[in-house]
């Protein structure tokens, strides 16, 4: 009862927030960065639940916790330094400043307008379309299975559930709503991710003694050990690929100003450490709670506690026999089922409603991103444009709106399929969007040599490996194709850059233009 209650208030705030920003949406610039007027709070809780969701929550943790143990914290740190702190503060500036410089709100604009390259906005745009679907389906599917272990709801409806009030909420309020959103739902994700962390330790013995027993239960839990490089790709892929990712380069557009991005730069740090390292610490306790159905066969376990977390005499956390799905005819752990249903036996329900809040919050908010910058890829950069359209025009807006509906749609089709695990899924999104855009972007923002040509063969070359690597390795390899996808380009861009002819001067000096020469540009330089 306490866990509805919450949820039904959580919601009905959320709905208003997004009645608020709809009254305050008149612009396509205003529905899609908040008309460059959010300040560093906002901002920096944006960018930090933009980043995490029910991918992490459920998924990540539960599936990296139980393959790499304690060292999945290794991903958690690279996603706090280098996802967040460091990149803050090589693309913030720099992404502040040329993106209004050149008038853009896009990336796909940011390219087109960076190269006087129309046909390279066109090819952006459908990339990011066509690969967020996988994202935004991944983090659907980690929210069904959330709502129907903790809630008792069918798959099925909890996923419709889901889609409608994303739906609703976004459509009306636009970015306004969105960061608004973000505030509050950061909030209750720094409150939840510290209830869950201090719960859970101390149900399994405090600290100290949780850490000894995660040392002592995973190597009988996971045979073979997976290599090093699987570590290392992960925390790659989870930390540099948001350097890629549109809906994450979104957040440095809107900043009021360059000033406040360092102290956006700081709570987004903070803010990073609490959340992600209580839920990768989280998942790698399912070795506390759980153990494998092969060392389960073979031990007193089987005939052990059949509940998550139950204590005998002494007090002391017995493990279960871990969920499990039947796959090719055997039964395997199933990974995106662990987290849920730790959470549902272990917490209290009062608690368990905070954790719901947590990982609800977490998603709505990745998904809000993912489908305004998607939808954007059509509206603003196929449509808006070739009709000839400006920015005073409220079809454009009333596309999008449609376009976010569409998005939400399919990618709840895609849900529905519950394609293999979350982590592969999103693997498959990330890779092929972070492969494209990493490389070409962060050369855009720093080599005034780059050509347009350079950031074409950038872009199909990320596209190309993530593709072939993920067909010829399979999923089980995904996040390691994935970070070959984003490196590899970085190394094709300088030779094609440099044979081929270089971008206007006039243009170049425009994008990469400081405040105090900014005025003396012509204001022709674009329609050149």
């Amino acid at each position: 009862m306490i866990l509805w209650t919450l949820t039904t208030i959580f919601i009905f705030v959320m709905l208003s927030v997004g009645f608020w920003g709809m009254r305050k949406t008149r612009t396509l610039g205003d529905f899609f960065i908040g008309g460059r007027s959010i300040g560093p709070w906002v901002s920096a809780f944006a960018y930090g639940t933009s980043y995490y969701s029910a991918v992490m929550f459920i998924g990540f943790a539960g599936k990296l916790g139980w393959g790499f143990g304690l060292n999945v914290l290794w991903t958690s740190l690279g996603n706090t330094l280098l996802g967040c702190l460091l990149a803050w503060f090589v693309l913030g500036y720099r992404t502040r400043r040329m993106t209004q410089n050149l008038g853009v709100m896009t990336m796909p604009e940011f390219f087109d307008r960076r190269f006087d390259a129309p046909n390279l906005k066109i090819f952006c745009a459908i990339i990011i379309f066509l690969f967020l679907l996988p994202y935004s389906a991944s983090v659907f599917q980690g929210l069904g299975y959330l709502f129907q272990i903790t809630m008792g709801l069918d798959y099925t409806t909890a996923l419709i559930f889901m889609s409608i009030i994303t739906a609703i909420y976004l459509i009306m309020g636009g970015y306004f709503a969105v960061t608004l959103n973000d505030f509050l739902q950061g909030i209750i994700m720094l409150i939840g991710s510290v209830v869950m962390f201090f719960i859970l330790t101390n149900k399994s013995g405090g600290l100290m003694a949780t850490i000894q027993t995660i040392q002592t239960n995973y190597p009988q839990n996971v045979k073979p050990l997976p290599p090093w490089y699987m570590v290392a790709s992960v925390a790659f892929m989870t930390s540099f690929g948001v350097w890629g990712l549109p809906q994450m380069i979104q957040k440095f557009y809107s900043i009021k100003d360059e000033k406040q991005i360092l102290r956006a730069a700081i709570v987004t740090t903070g803010f990073s450490f609490v959340v992600v390292f209580a839920a990768y610490f989280m998942g790698s306790m399912t070795h506390v709670f759980y153990v494998s159905p092969e060392t389960a066969v073979v031990s007193s376990v089987a005939a052990g506690p059949t509940i998550v977390g139950e204590t005998d005499a002494t007090g002391r956390v017995q493990a279960v026999p871990a969920p499990t799905i039947e796959k090719n005819g055997k039964q395997v752990i199933d990974f995106d089922r662990l987290i849920p249903d730790l959470l549902k036996h272990q917490l209290p329900e009062a608690l368990m409603a905070v954790i719901v809040l947590l990982v609800l919050s977490a998603s709505m908010s990745t998904l809000s991103s993912l489908i305004l910058v998607a939808s954007s890829a059509i509206a603003i950069d196929l449509y808006k444009d070739r009709a000839k359209l400006d920015d005073s025009s409220d079809k454009p807006l009333v596309l999008i709106r449609f376009l976010s509906g569409l998005f939400i749609l399919i990618s709840f089709l895609i849900a529905m399929s519950k394609f293999d695990v979350i982590v592969t899924l999103m693997s498959v999104s990330w890779g092929a969007v972070a492969g494209a855009f990493m490389a070409p972007y962060l050369y855009a923002l720093y080599w005034r040599r780059l050509t347009k040509w350079g950031a074409l063969s950038g872009m199909i070359t990320g596209l190309a490996v993530s593709i072939g690597l993920l067909i010829a390795w399979g999923p089980d390899y995904s996040p390691l194709s994935a970070s070959l996808a984003m490196l590899i380009p970085f190394v094709v861009i300088p030779p094609v850059s440099l044979l081929t002819q270089p971008p206007r001067k006039e243009l170049v000096d425009l994008a990469f233009a400081k405040k105090a020469d900014f005025d003396a540009l012509s204001d022709s330089t674009l329609s050149d």
